[in-house]
């Protein structure tokens, strides 16, 4: 019997972490190894020899957080670092960076070759049920652990550019069984109640049906329950629904089945006309919750991107009045995803969008971060976060972070107008941003393009108009301009 460790470094995670879940059932399930688990740099495990230590990594922009990790256990557990497997996203996509900074060369992409970890068997690794039980070992809430995670499909035919798929998934599997994956749960770990399939597209498939049907045949109908208490069943299509591929005959399916939510992409505005046809095919056929990715700073504009969010409100404003003929009311979610580089170490990179300079990607990013999550579906609450046109939507990108942040009235509910609803600061950055000239505008956009404050302060005595240099003031100042009012 060996002695295995599993870690997860102490990034923040919202998904089980599926291939150690997978390495677990080799180890423990399989092989009838001693496996331990465990989140980020955990001292207990030094008094242990471990024969094989196996660590998990994520996206890039976890980067310094998966090296410290990685970099502890080589350190404090072995003279010599082959002991130590690394695989997942970031050693897929980084190999030769991650090789640099630790010394480890990583296991790319998925673990479909025994030779990749030297097992000295046959056995594949990824078609393997995850082992459920690990997670109970960390004091660490995930998401989804009363669920069937896996794949009926495996990559992607498409080719976009800004997408790992094919770089950790090059070949494009069209069918897999998940009658199998979910028998094997259910003799591993017991019964589940949803299904979570994470396949990148679904509907690239030539056995859609199949895949259909073995959903159904695994319990998952479309008013199905679960449990004495009857609990909703659920099958999530995580990474999303390919609405260029969305056609009557498929959405029919889709309708067979407890999708909820329904997810669809609405990556680039070019795409306007399918994806509203996808939209309202949806709506037709009795989809209640609809939660759409709205992917920006890519190569789209800040036009681009407020269009396609007012699209979903003016689609659930049309559901509303317009129930289908079983007389379900459609409701769409957006979702914004802000484009991120595929080899990026942080969050905040420079994509070389020319369209988004740092100034709207923060303003955008402050007003995500006071919704805290998915923009709602009202018209009242959508032109009260984004503005009621793209102009407005630009002046409040432009606005300083606490402006943004405090743009209403303690008491906005209670006030009828939009107008009514703001506080006097932004009332007064407004009447002067109204009375900019075109070129003034620009001129604004440039000093603030670069969302620094000695930036800032340099441009405001820089030849610039009054009201130029007034809305520049209104930046350097905006703190205290915030806390005076709130100290009223």
């Amino acid at each position: 019997m060996k002695n295995i460790l599993l870690v997860e470094p102490a990034y923040k995670s919202k998904y089980p972490p599926l291939g150690l879940m997978k390495i677990s059932t080799y180890h423990r399930i399989i092989k009838r190894d001693n496996v331990k688990f465990v989140r980020g740099c955990d001292p207990s495990v030094w008094d242990i020899y471990w024969d094989r230590v196996y660590i998990a990594t994520l996206f890039t922009y976890t980067w310094d957080e998966t090296i410290k990790t990685i970099n502890f256990y080589r350190k404090t557990l072995f003279s010599f670092a082959k002991k130590i497997y690394v695989g997942g996203i970031l050693a897929s996509l980084m190999p030769d960076e991650l090789f640099n900074e630790t010394g480890i060369n990583p296991v790319t992409r998925l673990l479909n070759d025994p030779r990749k970890i030297n097992q000295g068997d046959d056995i594949i690794i990824d078609d393997l049920p995850p082992d459920y039980e690990i997670l109970k070992s960390v004091n660490f809430e995930y998401s989804h652990t009363n669920t069937y995670i896996g794949y009926a499909t495996r990559g992607c035919p498409r080719r976009c550019k800004f997408c790992a798929v094919n770089e950790f998934e090059p070949k494009f599997i069209p069918y897999i069984d998940i009658k199998k994956l979910i028998k094997n749960v259910i003799k591993q770990s017991g019964e589940k109640q949803n299904l979570l399939l994470m396949d990148n597209n679904v509907l690239c498939s030539n056995k859609f049906d199949n895949i259909i049907d073995d959903i159904i045949s695994c319990g998952f109908t479309k008013d199905s329950t679960f449990g004495k208490t009857r609990r909703k069943r659920i099958v999530d299509f995580n990474q999303g629904l390919d609405a260029r591929l969305l056609t009557e005959e498929r959405m029919k399916r889709l309708a067979e089945i407890p999708l909820e939510p329904m997810r669809l992409a609405f990556d680039d505005i070019k795409l306007k006309s399918v994806y509203i046809k996808a939209v309202r095919l949806a709506h037709k056929y009795g989809q209640k919750n609809m939660s759409n990715y709205i992917l920006y700073n890519y190569e789209d504009t800040p036009k681009d991107f407020y269009e396609r969010l007012r699209i979903n409100i003016d689609l659930n404003e049309e559901f509303q009045k317009n129930h289908n003929e079983n007389n379900v009311k459609t409701i769409i979610y957006s979702f914004p995803m802000r484009f991120i580089p595929l080899n990026a170490q942080k969050r905040n990179v420079d994509t070389r969008n020319r369209h988004w300079n740092k100034r709207f990607l923060r303003g955008a990013q402050v007003i995500l971060s006071v919704i805290k999550g998915p923009v709602m579906t009202g018209r009242q609450f959508f032109e009260q976060a984004f503005g009621r046109n793209f102009e407005e939507f630009r002046e409040i990108l432009l606005m300083p972070d606490e402006f943004i942040r405090n743009r209403v009235k303690p008491d906005w509910q209670k006030k009828q107008s939009y107008k009514e609803r703001l506080a006097p600061y932004v009332k007064k950055w407004k009447e002067i941003y109204s009375q900019l000239s075109k070129k003034e505008r620009e001129e604004l956009i440039e000093a603030l393009s670069e969302n620094s404050i000695p930036d800032i302060r340099y441009a405001s005595g820089n030849n610039r108009s009054i009201l130029v240099r007034t809305l520049l003031e209104f930046h350097i100042n905006a703190k205290d301009t915030v806390n005076d009012y709130k100290g009223k």
